[in-house]
């Protein structure tokens, strides 16, 4: 796993958590509240992580030929 899946399911995760940005539902028990918002981290991950997935490699190939152009580059003196 890379550094950026590792950071999206940790923000994921935390924007998830009961409390933080919605409360699902609104009076149950500690458990339902809990068993409900793992339903939803569940659901959001399987829809989105293919394509966070796919733009994270899509970010290290540009920081790959970046560093590879910085290689290449001649020195000036």
């Amino acid at each position: 796993m890379n550094v950026i899946m590792t950071l999206y399911v940790a923000i994921l995760f935390f924007v998830l958590t009961p409390g933080i940005v919605l409360c699902l539902p609104p009076k149950g028990s500690k458990i339902t509240v809990a068993i409900t918002h793992a339903i939803v981290f569940a659901l959001i991950f399987q829809l989105t992580h293919k394509a966070v997935y796919r733009m994270s490699l899509t970010m290290e190939r540009f920081a790959d030929m970046k560093a590879e152009a910085k290689k290449e580059e001649p020195k000036k003196m």
